[in-house]
């Protein structure tokens, strides 16, 4: 099933005049921004740097340290350095900053596309514990670093470019954007035309409201899988493109699962036991006094360090004695929270099983359809050599 790396491929040979600039070029760029290009460009630089140099200095494994979806993210820096549309984009203004102590992981780098113009990128949540910890956060009804260091970035950003620019991120980077596109110095939210957020969490109400979303509210592009639940938590908006995937429940929020036909994300709608699931949880989360979601969220934070992992990748590695960990820390959790969370993840675990039947059975009624066509191509091909070999 063709994904974004199959849409480099296959419209990479169109420039922005062919083909505009459209939500599946955005996703691109910020699946790119997940490169570790620590060392390889200096901090907030304005030396512009080629996709297609990157690809041939000698450091370039560097760019894949981060081990989850390396070999689709090879293929789509592999794709994008032979295609007209993105081979000869540009970056500037890479930062990346992860703090342990205030819990911060946060990266941008901006993208200049001749025929098109400028695009700025905020890293999503990547394989650091200190990312996963920074993302709660965001129930608060207080910007978190993260958030803080974005409208920093655009605004200096902003101060170095000489027109308007697209913003955008995944994940947690979408949040990002959304967040620096509001608290951004005035002139500078004037000059951004567009806020893309693929499957990026929501915020408290309380701070869209302080924030004045209405000001951006109709230059936001939010993109979320069918089976979404970090680009549904914190928000009490259903205002999405909701796009099919090749994976089921959680592991959708890999965008490399999103599928594409002719260019275009393939839209779907979600399923009502997911909604129900998700409005749950973000009414839990949102009825919570501040000083108890607070709790929750250190609580949350104490089972994490508990693990003594530092990445991702080491907490999947050591799962037996992370879960050990974790148990041990579930002690501290008063009774009403530990009945709240059983109840939502056995509720949690029905949806999901629903939703992969269903999923299922939209796969097997998908090909069952197609049938009919294979047949009859089949038929086709046996008639033209029948009729080939009394040709010869």
């Amino acid at each position: 099933m063709p994904n974004i790396v199959d849409y480099v491929k296959y419209y990479g040979n169109l420039s922005f005049a062919d083909k505009e600039f459209c939500a599946e070029d955005a996703l691109v760029l910020c699946q790119f921004s997940y490169l570790k290009f620590d060392g390889l460009i200096p901090d907030m630089s304005d030396k512009p740097v080629s996709i297609k140099e990157l690809n041939s200095l000698p450091g370039k494994d560097l760019l894949f340290s981060d081990n989850r979806y390396e070999k689709e993210r090879r293929k789509l820096l592999n794709n994008m350095v032979e295609s007209a549309r993105f081979g000869d984009a540009t970056i500037y203004f890479y930062t990346n900053k992860i703090e342990i102590e205030s819990e911060t992981q946060f990266a941008a780098l901006t993208f200049f596309l001749p025929g098109f113009g400028y695009f700025v990128a905020f890293r999503g949540t990547d394989e650091t514990i200190v990312g996963w910890q920074e993302d709660f956060k965001m129930a608060l009804d207080k910007p978190i670093k993260g958030q803080l260091l974005s409208v920093e970035y655009i605004d200096e950003v902003a101060r170095r470019l000489p027109s308007t620019f697209v913003v955008g991120g995944h994940s947690k980077g979408g949040n990002l954007a959304m967040y620096c596109a509001m608290n951004c110095k005035e002139q500078n939210q004037q000059r951004i035309e567009k806020i893309f957020s693929f499957d990026g969490p929501g915020f408290h109400p309380e701070v869209l409201k302080e924030c004045n979303f209405e000001a951006i509210k109709d230059r936001v592009v939010s993109v979320i899988p069918r089976s979404s639940i970090v680009g549904l938590l914190l928000t009490t908006t259903s205002d999405s493109i909701v796009v099919s995937s090749k994976s089921v429940s959680a592991l959708q929020h890999n965008p490399y699962s999103w599928i594409l036909r002719n260019g275009s994300f393939v839209k779907r709608k979600v399923s009502q036991a997911h909604l129900t699931w998700i409005k749950t949880f973000n009414e839990w989360i949102f009825g919570l006094e501040e000083g108890e979601r607070e709790r929750f969220i250190c609580l949350f934070d104490e089972v994490l360090s508990a693990t003594g992992a530092d990445t991702t990748l080491e907490l999947s590695k050591e799962t037996f004695k992370c879960a050990s960990n974790v148990i041990n820390k579930a002690k501290n959790v008063d009774d009403s929270t530990k009945e709240f969370l059983s109840t939502i993840l056995k509720s949690y675990f029905t949806v999901a099983k629903d939703i992969v039947k269903n999923d299922v059975k939209e796969r097997i009624e998908t090909e069952k359809a197609k049938l009919p066509v294979k047949k009859a191509q089949e038929t086709k091909d046996k008639k033209l050599k029948k009729s080939e070999g009394f040709a010869r």
